[in-house]
């Protein structure tokens, strides 16, 4: 805790700042803040007291008020502290009046936290804590960084605290992200940090909250749609707008106009139809719109990722064809990508390949790909090729004409492949396919034409090809097990879909199971706080098929509306935490380096601030004239800072000189 010697010197300096006629150069946000607290809320920077946080019902009333905010932010905020892994900090949520509604910490801290009022219920607002982190974000609405002495009062001078506002969708801050450690150093980059979190959070609560709505996702650059920094707009079906996040006020509104209740035409010249269909005919790319005074709009419209009954203007049924894959994306970044880019081979004749662990949904995103496509109304024909014995999977696949073998049907049969003409075949665990048929297979995706066994004519076939497996086919390839010119010409596109104790949109998924699991039961099942959080810990090896039915045997054991840990089994009670989900904070349709291990000598603070500085290294693709443009800062400040942080110069791909 704070000295009574630096408690009398912090209390001088705080006087002699607001009593001087001008203010230090630098620092006329904090002393701003300071002359609030001094002239208008009568704050005394020595006060040693804290008002008591609120009861629990109060607080978790707040929460609950939060609504999406609150469900997004909850796994974000549990990634970013295992990230950070400061034994010395505390990441809170707290409402846009400054009371704290939810609160992630490391458990050694938890006694000092709540000697510092970092607890659940108390208020950080500038009337009740003077200037810090959250009070001063609410107060001046924009990221900030409060460290050491900035506080107003005495007793928060130790503390350094990162916060960040989300804003809701009229453009007003709803919560605010922080970050308060007590480790020294490293301070200001826990602002990029928080302030990219805050964006993610912003932008899952939105589109959640506008599920049963048409969004727009635009910005001046390209490279930024489909990311957490782009703006989005909420429409009516008639293309009114109804919210916008605070980054499409500051692009459409940078002077304060109106923006909710306009047509989308007054910003892009066009109808949401016509943007629509405009976005499906380009393949689910950005649309580059030109607009007058030389402004270029890089734009994605999107369909309601979660259907209702709709009157007035109803876009093309070609426009409305995606939905069906735009509902598996829940939030996770890595899920976004992979609907992304299955939204941008739809109906351009090119095979999907689906990797992933046993029960990650490999058969879900296929129908959802099929179900996405102009071949909607074809069947979708799935077969196992895991499941079948060696000896009739030729026969499942490409059929047989009468009297073919013996105890063959004497009408023949039609094989899966023809089965699946006009629609989408779904071959799973292609991996197991004999290499004998593997050669078969090759023939008829290359020819289209399909001939039964013991037949003389080829039949012409027109399908979409879906297949999907959890084995290495790379490595099945080097060790001669699978064909290396089959395997090539099933990856047209392959995407990876990420085991459930990496995805970020767990809860929201969990939610979403539970909801189709007890479908028709009233009242409706919901899970408890805790119950959830189980869930939320648990490693899932089974992935998403093992979620299913433990939801569904606790919906069947349930006796009342809630799910609680009485209902919950007990080697799930006992589980251990799973590792930290991966979080691709770049652009959804790209891959993003997972962090190198930080050097020994740099604390937590000094890591986290390495891995910001190589996450925007490599956006930039190591071009530092770029990235110094864009900080506003020269290239040697660049280096210094890749220097003091252990960061490899010569890994460069490109300087841009």
């Amino acid at each position: 805790m704070v000295s009574s010697n630096s408690v009398a010197e912090h209390v001088r300096s705080v006087h002699a700042i607001i009593s001087r006629p001008q203010r230090p150069a630098g620092h006329e946000l904090v002393a701003r803040s300071w002359l609030r607290c001094f002239h208008e809320l009568g704050l005394d920077p020595a006060a040693e007291d804290s008002p008591p946080p609120l009861a629990p019902q109060a607080w978790r009333e707040r929460g609950d008020r939060l609504g999406e905010v609150m469900d997004s932010a909850i796994p974000e905020m549990q990634t970013l502290h295992r990230q950070l892994d400061d034994p010395q900090s505390a990441l809170v949520l707290a409402d846009a009046e400054g009371v704290i509604v939810s609160i992630v910490r490391h458990p050694g801290f938890a006694r000092e936290a709540s000697l510092r009022g970092l607890v659940e219920g108390a208020r950080w607002s500038e009337d009740v804590q003077g200037t810090n982190g959250i009070g001063t974000v609410l107060a001046e609405r924009h990221s900030l960084v409060i460290a050491g002495h900035e506080h107003f009062f005495a007793r928060h001078t130790d503390m350094v605290c990162a916060a960040a506002p989300i804003y809701d969708g009229v453009g007003e801050a709803a919560a605010v992200l922080a970050v308060c450690s007590l480790a020294p150093g490293g301070a200001r980059a826990l602002r990029a940090l928080i302030e990219r979190s805050a964006r993610v959070i912003e932008h899952r609560a939105f589109r959640a909250r506008h599920a049963a709505d048409y969004i727009i996702r635009f910005h001046a650059h390209a490279g930024r749609v489909l990311t957490a920094v782009d703006g989005l707009l909420a429409l009516s079906p008639e293309g009114e707008v109804i919210e916008a996040n605070h980054i499409a006020f500051e692009l459409l509104s940078p002077e304060g106009e109106a923006l909710l209740g306009r047509e989308v035409t007054e910003f892009f010249g066009q109808s949401l139809p016509e943007l629509l269909s405009r976005t499906f005919r380009a393949g689910f790319h950005p649309l580059a719109l030109s607009m007058p005074q030389h402004q270029t709009w890089h734009l994605l419209a999107q369909q309601p990722s979660r259907t209702r009954t709709q009157s007035g203007t109803r876009a093309s049924d070609s426009a409305s064809a995606a939905q069906a894959l735009a509902e598996l994306d829940l939030g996770d970044l890595r899920m976004a990508g992979n609907v992304h880019s299955a939204m941008r081979i739809l109906d351009r004749d090119i095979p999907l390949l689906i990797a992933g662990e046993t029960g990650t949904g490999k058969e879900v995103f296929a129908r959802a790909f099929h179900a996405s496509s102009q071949r909607a109304r074809g069947p979708f024909v799935a077969i196992n090729c895991a499941s079948l014995p060696e000896a009739l999977i030729e026969s499942e696949l490409f059929g047989y004409k009468q009297g073919a073998f013996t105890g063959a049907n004497r009408d023949g049969r039609r094989g899966k492949v023809l089965q699946a003409d006009g629609g989408t075949l779904f071959l799973d665990e292609i991996g197991d396919m004999p290499l004998q048929l593997q050669a078969r297979l090759l023939r008829v995706l290359e020819e289209r034409k399909v001939t039964p066994l013991g037949g003389e004519n080829a039949v012409p076939v027109d399908l979409q090809l879906v297949c999907a497996t959890h084995r290495d086919l790379r490595a099945m390839v080097r060790d001669g097990s699978f064909r290396e010119d089959l395997y090539y010409r099933l990856r047209g596109m392959e995407i990876s879909l990420p085991p459930l104790r990496e995805r970020t949109d767990r809860r929201s998924l969990i939610e979403r199971c539970l909801s189709e699991e007890s479908a028709g039961r009233h009242p409706p099942v919901r899970l408890g706080h805790a119950a959830m959080n189980v869930l939320d810990r648990f490693r899932w090896p089974g992935n998403i098929r093992q979620l299913r039915y433990v939801l569904r045997t606790l919906v069947a054991l349930c006796d009342g509306p809630e799910i609680t840990l009485r209902d919950m089994p007990a080697e799930m009670l006992d589980a251990p935490e799973p590792p930290p989900a991966i979080v691709a904070h770049e652009a959804v349709h790209e891959t993003a380096a997972v962090p190198s291990a930080p050097p020994s000598n740099l604390n937590p603070l000094q890591s986290a601030e390495r891995d910001a500085l190589l996450g925007e290294l490599r956006r930039h693709r190591w071009n530092i004239a770029g990235l110094a443009r864009e900080l506003g800062v020269s290239r040697n400040t660049i280096y210094r800072k890749m220097k003091r942080l252990d960061i490899d110069t010569d890994a460069q791909v490109g300087d841009g000189f």
